[in-house]
């Protein structure tokens, strides 16, 4: 239930904030997006972990062990979230006015980036070597946001399998898009999941 609603709120706040801007993305989406994360982070970290993205939840199966038996519950509640979202926007705003088109090269590059960025800094704020981490919830918010300004215009700044799903919903991106997406999050993940076990190898200073 955590992750539905989680991812719910997450996708839903990122459809309001792009469906009907002109451009790639609004000058203040990624401060919105940035903020819902956090609070939903702090919100369901104690009780499933705060995943919400399917790219996250493929990390933490590779990187810290995540039962392969929880994949499909937690899959199932990050798509059927997303497609409420998708829902919900559609009946508060309707369809998107304008398509993001984004260039292939570029999309792939961008979702790999940020990807890279936002799993690596959640495998390192959920560290044990972190102990207790009080900022864990600012640093996950704050690089997607980062993420969102930095590249919003060349991918649409997903970084996330079920915003992905959400957004093609609506509109705001066409559904061939989707192995632009699937390569640039999943090389993401493996480069990310591969720095981890490097660090992991080396002793604390």
């Amino acid at each position: 239930m955590v992750e539905l609603i989680g991812t719910f709120l997450l996708a839903l706040t990122i459809q309001l904030m792009v469906l009907h801007v002109p451009d790639e993305l609004s000058p203040v989406a990624p401060m919105a997006i940035a903020l819902v994360l956090v609070a939903l982070v702090y919100a369901g970290g104690p009780v499933s972990g705060a995943v919400y993205n399917p790219a996250v939840l493929l990390a933490f199966v590779l990187a810290k062990g995540l039962p392969r038996r929880d994949i499909a519950p937690y899959l199932g509640a990050q798509i059927i979230g997303a497609a409420l979202a998708a829902g919900a926007a559609l009946f508060l705003r309707g369809p998107a006015i304008t398509q993001i088109v984004p260039s292939p090269g570029m999309a792939i590059f961008a979702e790999a980036l940020f990807t890279f960025a936002l799993v690596w800094v959640i495998l390192q704020v959920s560290n044990p070597r972190q102990g207790s981490n009080p900022g864990y919830g600012l640093a996950i918010g704050f690089i997607v946001g980062a993420g969102a300004y930095a590249v919003g215009a060349a991918s649409g700044a997903a970084f996330n399998p079920a915003v992905w799903i959400s957004l093609a919903c609506t509109g705001k991106l066409a559904w061939s898009t989707w192995w632009l997406y699937l390569i640039g999050e999943g090389l993401g993940v493996l480069l990310a999941v591969g720095c981890y076990f490097v660090i992991e190898q080396e002793p604390d200073p």
